[in-house]
């Protein structure tokens, strides 16, 4: 990748920690941010919450697997990248495209 594709990561990953959501490091869970031909791919790896609190019900125990939070995450991330004027796309297989303004003939 070029600087151009280096620098519109650096400012999708600023986006993302001024709305409140912290990337991850490559591999680690959380918000993770990879590279793509037409922008940045953004995914999302639940982070295991440990002690797990006993309270919860056996339904809720693994939360974070739960398509509503998935869907959630996508909603709230989406929102926010958009809010700071990015263009995104929603993918099927649960991530988020943002797409570079030099693949939209938009500026």
């Amino acid at each position: 990748m070029d600087d151009h594709s280096d620098e519109f990561l650096l400012r999708v990953r600023a986006a993302l920690v001024e709305a409140g959501f912290e990337p991850s490091g490559p591999g680690g869970d959380g918000v993770h941010l990879v590279r793509h031909a037409r922008g940045v791919m953004i995914g999302w790896r639940p982070v295991e919450i440990t002690p797990a609190p006993a309270a919860l019900p056996p339904d809720l125990e693994d939360a974070a697997e739960q398509p509503a939070m998935r869907h959630a995450f996508r909603l709230a991330v989406a929102a926010a990248l958009r809010a700071a004027g990015f263009v995104v796309e929603t993918r099927a297989d649960d991530g988020l495209l943002v797409v570079d303004s030099e693949h939209t003939g938009r500026t």
